[in-house]
C-alpha cells in the first residue's frame, strides 16, 4: 500500500501520459488487493487531498457541463456551471490556483494592491500605452522629488538656518517673498500661453520639465551666492518650477482623458495621485540619505547634474510612449490631406514620416495646407465683397472659408467638432484645386470644393471613427473667437408662386 502511494505522489508530479497510465495500472491492482475499509477510507482521502481534479471528473460526483459566466474577484477567476436541475443553485470552481492558499494570496493582498494604485477594469478600461507612460511618469516624478530635496538644502543652508546669525524673522519673510515672485510669474505664463495646452500637451510638458530643472538649478545656485542674491534667484527658480506646476497639472489632465477609454476620468486622476505619493516618498526618502551623507555645495551640485539628465530622458520616452487617436490641429490637417490625396483615413502610426516634436508639428517640407482657424475677421478678409462671395457659398454652414491656398476658418458659435471637421476638410480641398491650378477663380474653387466636402464628408467621418480617431473633439490654439452672420438660406419661389 506504502509503495502505491509513493507511485501515485510520482504520477501527480509527472506530466509524461504514459507514467500517468501506469499509476492507474498500479492503483487498481492495489485497489483489488485491499481487504480493510479503514485503508480504502486512507487511500480515498489521500485522493480528495492531492488530486482532486480526479474527483470532479468523475461522473457520480459531478454534474459541471460547459461554462456559463467567469467572474473575476480581485484577480481571481472562478467560472460557473450549469447545474443538473434549473431550479439549483449554479455549480462553480476556481480557476488554476485560486483555490489555493497561494491563490487567495494573490486574490487578497495583490487584489488590495491594485485596487490602490490601477484603475478599476485594468487593463481593459484604460488606453493600451497607459502602463509604458505611467513607468516613466513614476520615475520622472521620484527624481523631481529627490532633486527638489536638493534645493531645500541649497536654499535653507543659503538664508543661514541652524546658523546662531539667522533671524527667524529675516529667514520668513525672505522665504515668503521667494514665494510671491514665483506665484506672481505664473500668473503672467498663464495668462499668454494657456490656451495651447490642449492643443499641444506633450510640448508644454517637456518645457515644463526643462522650466523645472533650469528653476532648481537657480535654487542650488543659492548655496553659492552671496546672501544678497538669495532673493533673486531663489525667486526666479521658483517662478520656473512655479510653472511646471501648472504645466503638469494641465497637460497631466489631458493625458488622463486620453487615458480614460470607459470615461473614468475621475478613478484615474485618483490612482495617478496614490503612485505619485510612492514616488514622492522615495525621491524625499533618497534625497535625505543623500544630504545626509554629504550637503556641500559641490555634493548637491554633483548629484544634480547626475539626475537632470536621466529626468530629461525619461521626460523624452515618456512623451514618445503616449501616441494618442486624438484630432488636434497638426494630425486633423495631415488625416485631411491624405484623403484627399489617396481617398482613405490614415491611422496614427501611417503619420509619423510627416510628424515631428512628438506628433504635435508638421514638418516643414509637408505640402499640407497650413489652415489658420479662429483668426480676426479683418485678417481673414481685405475686402467687403469678398465676404459677400463667400457667404454666398457657405451661409448655410457653421464655417466660413477664405478661398485662398493657405485658407483661414471662422467658426459659428453654433459650430461643433464635426463642423470643424467638416471645415478641415473643405480648406484642405480648395488647397489643393489652387496649388494645382493658380489661375483657377477662387469663388468657382470654393463651390466646386464645397460640392466635393458635402459629398465626401459622411463617408469620411465614419472611416475616422473606424480608424479609432476621436471624432468628439478637436484641440487646437483657440482664443474662444466666434463670428455671427445671417444664416437663413434664401426661399426661390417658382412661377406659379408656390414654394
Amino acid at each position: 500500500m506504502k509503495a502505491a502511494l509513493n507511485d501515485f505522489q510520482l504520477s501527480i508530479r509527472s506530466s509524461i501520459p504514459v507514467q500517468f497510465i501506469t499509476f492507474f495500472i498500479r492503483m487498481l491492482t492495489t485497489f483489488c488487493q485491499l481487504q480493510s475499509r479503514r485503508t480504502l477510507i486512507h487511500l480515498r482521502h489521500h485522493i480528495r487531498r492531492h488530486a482532486p481534479f480526479l474527483i470532479r471528473r468523475h461522473p457520480s460526483t459531478t454534474s459541471i457541463s460547459k461554462p456559463l459566466l467567469t467572474e473575476s474577484i480581485n484577480g481571481r477567476e472562478r467560472v460557473y456551471t450549469k447545474p443538473s436541475h434549473p431550479s439549483k443553485p449554479l455549480l462553480y470552481a476556481w480557476t488554476a490556483d485560486a483555490g489555493t492558499r497561494m491563490g487567495v494570496w494573490r486574490g487578497g493582498v495583490l487584489g488590495w494592491i491594485k485596487a490602490m494604485f490601477l484603475p478599476v477594469g485594468y487593463p481593459g478600461s484604460v488606453h493600451p500605452v497607459y502602463a509604458k507612460v505611467h513607468v516613466y511618469q513614476f520615475v520622472e516624478t521620484l527624481i523631481w522629488s529627490t532633486v527638489s530635496v536638493l534645493c531645500n538644502q541649497a536654499m535653507l543652508s543659503s538664508i543661514g538656518v541652524g546658523s546662531p546669525a539667522a533671524t527667524t524673522g529675516a529667514v520668513a519673510i525672505q522665504w515668503v517673498l521667494k514665494d510671491g515672485i514665483g506665484e506672481i510669474g505664473k500668473l503672467f505664463f498663464i495668462q499668454r500661453f494657456s490656451r495651447s495646452f490642449d492643443s499641444h500637451p506633450k510640448t508644454w510638458k517637456l518645457v515644463g520639465e526643462v522650466s523645472s530643472l533650469g528653476g532648481a538649478f537657480l535654487q542650488l545656485c543659492t548655496a553659492i551666492a552671496p546672501g544678497g542674491w538669495f532673493l533673486g534667484l531663489a525667486g526666479v527658480g521658483y517662478a520656473l518650477r512655479s510653472i511646471h506646476y501648472s504645466i503638469w497639472g494641465a497637460t497631466h489632465m489631458t493625458f488622463t482623458r486620453n487615458f480614460a477609454l470607459q470615461g473614468n476620468v475621475g478613478d484615474l486622476v485618483a490612482k495617478d495621485d496614490s503612485q505619485m505619493s510612492v514616488a514622492h516618498l522615495l525621491g524625499m526618502l533618497i534625497g535625505v540619505c543623500a544630504i545626509t551623507f554629504s550637503h556641500t555645495p559641490t555634493f548637491l551640485f554633483t548629484t544634480f547634474f547626475l539626475l537632470g539628465p536621466l529626468h530629461f530622458t525619461t521626460t523624452l520616452a515618456l512623451l514618445r510612449a503616449a501616441r494618442f487617436e486624438v484630432l488636434n490641429q497638426t494630425t486633423l490637417a495631415l488625416v485631411c490631406w491624405k484623403f484627399v490625396r489617396e481617398g482613405r483615413v490614415s491611422g496614427v502610426e501611417e503619420l509619423r514620416p510627416y510628424e515631428k516634436w512628438f506628433g504635435e508639428w508638421i514638418k516643414n517640407d509637408v505640402p499640407v495646407a497650413r489652415i489658420r482657424i479662429g483668426v480676426e475677421v479683418n485678417t481673414a478678409f481685405k475686402e467687403a465683397g469678398e465676404v459677400e462671395g463667400v457667404l454666398s457659398v457657405l451661409k448655410a454652414e457653421n464655417y466660413l472659408l477664405t478661398p485662398t491656398p493657405n485658407p483661414c476658418l471662422l467658426l459659428h458659435p453654433s459650430a461643433t467638432p464635426h463642423d470643424i471637421i467638416k471645415g478641415m476638410l473643405h480648406a484642405t480641398a480648395i488647397h489643393t484645386l489652387l496649388t494645382e491650378n493658380p489661375t483657377a477663380e477662387p469663388l468657382k474653387a470654393l463651390a466646386s470644393s464645397h460640392a466635393w466636402a458635402i459629398e465626401k464628408f459622411p463617408g469620411f467621418v465614419v472611416e475616422i471613427d473606424e480608424k479609432g480617431w476621436q471624432s468628439d473633439a478637436v484641440f487646437w490654439e483657440d482664443v474662444g473667437r466666434r463670428v455671427v452672420w445671417d444664416r437663413e438660406i434664401p426661399v426661390i419661389e417658382e412661377e406659379n408662386g408656390s414654394v
